[in-house]
């Protein structure tokens, strides 16, 4: 098994002030973010890292959020079949954590196998009250699923390995693939929301446990530095134009 190629797949987007993104600011300055899932393809998988909000969802978003733009096309199911599949063909769905832009999707794709850390799966059945906005018990709650419960570091499959990255969440993780031409690439999630984090070693406004929200990104800046990968944050709307979206891809 080797990995194929690797799309971006866009899920809309929010609204986010920078009181949200960076920890320590307290500006109510809003500026517009991508919601981003990912489809890798590997000689014997299809392997979709997060995914995106619930279309149910998306009419209160649309109210309460000025800059919340969400289109037909915008749907997970819609992406996935730019990039020639259906829900139905994805093997493993890796989530990053299990706040609600990042796994409302689920349902969608609740046949695949789920990949999440223990400790995030456990937290997000019964988070802090200061952290329960952020996670929607039906977008994750099928316990009939076929749930991979991580304890850190795993390789997935040849080529595809996930890195435990907490901070945000108490059970973050991130995804390392490795592409034949394009070299390694880390898709951070949540643990880096835009490339000024990584640079400036900020910790993003959301956030459970900044000191280890930081020790994440220092690791997965050390790795790309080690490995030449390439970072692909998660909200960074500058980046994000840049992203080879479905059904163009990365070899």
């Amino acid at each position: 098994m080797a990995v194929k190629a690797l799309s971006g797949l866009q899920n809309g987007f929010l609204g986010a002030q920078r009181s949200l993104l960076f920890y320590g600011e307290f500006s109510e300055a809003a500026v517009q973010i991508p919601v981003t899932c990912y489809l890798v393809r590997t000689t014997d998988a299809l392997i979709l890292f997060d995914n995106g909000v619930s279309p149910r969802a998306v009419p209160g978003l649309l109210r309460n959020d000025r800059l919340a733009a969400f289109t037909e096309a915008d749907r997970l199911e819609h992406r996935l079949n730019e990039a020639g599949v259906t829900p139905g063909d994805i093997d493993l769905v890796v989530i990053s954590h299990l706040h609600y832009d990042h796994a409302g999707g689920t349902e969608l794709v609740r046949h695949a196998e789920l990949v999440v850390q223990k400790d995030e799966y456990a937290y997000a059945h019964y988070p802090a009250s200061f952290f329960a906005g952020f996670y929607y018990r039906k977008n994750f709650d099928f316990p009939d699923a076929k749930w991979r419960l991580l304890d850190g570091d795993a390789e997935l499959v040849p080529g595809v390995t996930v890195l435990r990255t907490d901070g945000h969440t108490p059970g973050h993780h991130s995804l390392m693939v490795e592409l034949p031409e394009t070299g390694p690439v880390i898709l951070t999630g949540d643990a880096c929301y835009w490339h000024q984090h990584v640079e400036e070693e900020r910790v993003p406004g959301v956030v459970w446990n900044p000191t280890l929200a930081l020790h994440s990104i220092k690791r997965l800046k050390t790795l790309a530095r080690l490995t030449g990968a390439t970072i692909f944050p998660s909200h960074d709307p500058v980046f994000w134009t840049t992203v080879k979206q479905a059904p163009d891809f990365y070899r």
